[in-house]
């Protein structure tokens, strides 16, 4: 078979991987099942992904990966990734919360690792194309790449992918992108894969219990401090700065207020955390990105004028909202609200999308005034 028709196929033992390779083994591909081992459990505290919330890539995860790919009739193989998505994904997470910050590790995972190392393995293989079970779409079109949302809206994952180049988007598929989460658990259910009812992976997959526990295990050894509101009246203690975030209300355990209070702020050399009403809550009118990677044909998007306007997205679930983005130089920008205000969050990445909120032009990640 031709070498542009090969594909490795990342499977991480769910119904999206699963129906993706089923998909492309369909399609005439010739598809080579791959997983990544990423993590040992047990060294948070963990003997199996099952005690806590579901996880992926997990001992029983390879087991179903394997499954489904003897069960589609293809090559299926288990690469050992776990020192590299150490120093670049695990390493980085604990050392964000040391500082105040709240990272989103499913783009380090992705860019590094999954289109990253994998990618350099399957070039060594002489293996052309790289899938995976991403809702999302590439289209090719006459000026190169461009990387859309996936049609099921509430499944979209393009957001997690801004960090890819124009070369790789050349040689990676994403088979499920036209299709609905609900499309694909039926594709798996009429194909009877073992995967058709599985329960979807948590954001934080490497992490079974709760985050504090988990960094707790790492290394990152609590630091009390105190809770106090913005005129310095202490209110409460807390026994470590990385349990807390920018808009968090929950789990503050401070009494005396007539209304529920929120983390407005993080004093990360003091140890303090900083609450208030919710309409005390900084909202920004604007905020700098960096770490930036464009992944559309043009690069960046402003060309010569060095600003443009497109939809911010700066969560995973958030819904986008208009913008101005203003070069400052290669690896900066600033980022001012169209309309009124609004939180944002140091440590998670803003994706920036074309006006009509469908095309993916690139981002980076939300850093502090001064950083």
């Amino acid at each position: 078979m031709e070498h542009a028709k090969r594909v490795i196929v990342a499977m991480s033992g769910g119904v999206d991987s699963s129906v993706a390779a089923l998909l492309l083994h369909e399609q005439g591909y010739e598809v080579i099942g791959v997983s990544m081992q990423v993590w040992d459990y047990r060294r948070s505290g963990c003997l199996s992904a099952s005690a806590g919330k579901t996880s992926c890539c997990a001992p029983c995860d390879l087991n179903d990966a394997r499954r489904v790919a003897n069960m589609i009739g293809i090559p299926y193989y288990v690469f050992d990734f776990e020192e590299l998505f150490e120093k670049e994904v695990i390493d980085k997470f604990v050392r964000s919360y040391g500082a105040g910050l709240t990272p989103n590790p499913c783009i380090d995972c992705n860019v590094k690792i999954k289109f990253g190392e994998l990618r350099k393995r399957a070039d060594s293989l002489g293996v052309g194309l790289l899938a995976s079970g991403h809702y999302a779409r590439i289209e090719k079109r006459s000026d190169g790449y461009h990387l859309l949302r996936g049609k099921d809206p509430v499944k979209d994952q393009s957001y997690f992918l801004y960090g890819l180049s124009q070369g790789e988007l050349a040689k990676t598929l994403f088979p499920l992108g036209s299709l609905t989460k609900a499309e694909t658990r039926a594709i798996a259910a009429r194909k009877g894969l073992k995967t058709a009812g599985k329960a979807e992976s948590q954001d934080v997959c490497f992490v079974p219990g709760s985050v504090s526990d988990f960094l707790l295990a790492m290394g990152l050894a609590p630091r009390p401090g105190e809770i106090i509101r913005r005129d310095g009246t202490k209110v409460g203690s807390h026994d470590g700065i990385h349990r807390f975030t920018v808009g968090q209300r929950h789990g503050l355990k401070v009494g005396g207020s007539d209304a529920p209070l929120y983390v407005l702020g993080l004093d990360v050399s003091a140890g303090r955390v900083i609450v208030g009403k919710r309409e005390e809550l900084e909202l920004s009118q604007s905020f700098l990105v960096g770490e930036l990677n464009w992944c559309g044909p043009q690069g960046f998007p402003g060309g010569w004028q060095k600003r443009f306007g497109c939809i911010a997205q700066l969560r995973y679930r958030h819904r986008g909202v208009a913008v101005e983005v203003e070069l400052l130089d290669k690896y900066l920008v600033r980022v001012r609200f169209a309309g009124g205000p609004t939180a944002v969050c140091p440590g998670q990445a803003a994706v920036f999308y074309c006006m009509e909120n469908e095309e993916v032009l690139g981002g980076g990640t939300i850093l502090r005034d001064g950083e």
